[in-house]
């Protein structure tokens, strides 16, 4: 059976976890130009592999969601790492794009089934604020793996070829299935009785979810909030190394500036979770963001090339979603006691999907500017403004 573990272990572990999709992501960035070259693709093209990966996890998530809250989340979790690793051992010996494009999807629909469980646990073991603040703590944990992950990739890169950052991914993956069989807790309530599981039930569930009138405004949120960050990974690339012109030296080193930005934003957001109610923070997320995106639109519209205003107007926006996420996610699931799993799988799925189509619309805009980047993340974040300012009473307007 696996130990007992405390708050502290348990948010760890959960973090560890989750961290295989960023890593998934973020280690491959520095090599897409090189692997352009080596697969005999341009780099635009090379970028929906990622919207490939986004479409994977998507998928993954919405099975592993109402499997996890029949078959427990330490199950689904153990078997979706298995898939990952045995997805990205492959990978490293793959010779042709549309086999990576295959194997990418493959992966991430194995790191979709296992991440789902994470805020399922998290909502099965503790009250709406202080979820929001295991949460905060499990991002904030997380994060360490977007910092590491581009400067993994480019030591690797630089050491043994591209090639081996996804040797790296299995290893890791491999490493948790251990630790998972070990130490992952089973946090379902085995106590509740539970129909066996069919496909009419769990398209009732998902019915449940999405006719939640109250928790869809925090959906609609956290959609548009991952809209415009998956946006911005899609587009890292160009930013960085077309637009800015950065080698893939420094790429890691502008990259991982970004995301110490986004760790401060989360660590305020802890900050702010011990004095102020989950859902108000959550509110003046959204307006920052809409404040952000468009400051940004403005730079990329009239700035120059590579102009530094653009970059700012980015580590703005992206630092404004820490404010978001979390409390998003956390009020959401707090409507959904028995259904957390399945919730959590419309979520991600739902979050990646945006994604990916984000980061599609604006491969299918580019002109050469980060234009069509700044008007896919503005116009998420009108939607998010409008959709909450309309919809809900927060503890101050009450």
């Amino acid at each position: 059976m696996p130990r007992v573990l405390n708050t502290a272990q348990l948010s760890f572990m959960l973090a560890a976890i989750i961290s295989v999709i960023p890593f998934a992501i973020d280690a491959y960035l520095p090599a897409l130009a090189i692997m352009s070259g080596d697969l005999g693709y341009s780099l635009h093209q090379l970028e929906l592999t990622i919207s490939s990966f986004f479409i994977g996890y998507a998928l993954g998530s919405l099975v592993g969601g109402p499997l996890s809250d029949h078959y427990g989340r330490r199950m689904m979790g153990v078997l979706g790492l298995a898939v990952f690793t045995l997805a990205s051992l492959v990978m490293v010996v793959i010779e042709s794009y549309e086999g990576l494009l295959a194997l990418r999807f493959v992966q991430a629909i194995g790191g979709g089934v296992t991440t789902v469980v994470v805020p399922a646990i998290v909502r099965d073991r503790f009250e709406r604020q202080e979820a929001a603040r295991v949460m905060t703590t499990v991002a904030f944990i997380m994060m360490a793996a977007p910092l590491l992950a581009p400067v993994v990739g480019s030591v690797l890169l630089a050491l043994w070829g591209w090639r081996s950052i996804f040797g790296f991914l299995a290893l890791y993956a491999a490493a948790l299935v251990l630790l998972a069989k070990v130490f992952l807790p089973e946090s379902r309530d085995k106590s509740i009785a539970l129909p066996a599981f069919s496909i009419r039930a769990a398209i009732q569930n998902y019915r449940l979810v999405f006719c939640q009138k109250q928790a869809r405004p925090y959906f609609v949120a956290s959609v548009c909030s991952s809209a415009i960050f998956l946006s911005y990974l899609t587009q890292a690339a160009y930013l960085l190394n077309e637009y800015l012109g950065v080698s893939a030296v420094v790429f890691p080193m502008i990259f991982s500036g970004f995301v110490v930005c986004l760790m401060l934003a989360n660590r305020t957001n802890a900050y702010l979770l011990r004095r102020h109610d989950s859902r108000l923070i959550f509110t003046w997320g959204i307006r920052l963001t809409m404040v952000a995106t468009s400051l940004l639109l403005v730079a990329a519209l009239f700035a120059d090339h590579g102009s530094l205003w653009v970059m700012a107007g980015v580590l703005l926006v992206i630092s404004s979603l820490g404010l978001i996420n979390s409390n998003a996610q956390t009020n959401f699931l707090h409507f959904f006691e028995q259904q957390s799993g399945t919730a959590s799988s419309v979520m991600k799925a739902t979050d990646m999907t945006a994604g990916a189509l984000s980061g599609a619309l604006i491969s299918a805009l580019y002109n050469g500017t980060p234009v069509p980047l700044a008007g896919v993340m503005f116009s998420a974040s009108v939607i998010a403004f409008v959709y909450v300012q309309k919809t809900v009473k927060f503890p101050h307007d009450q």
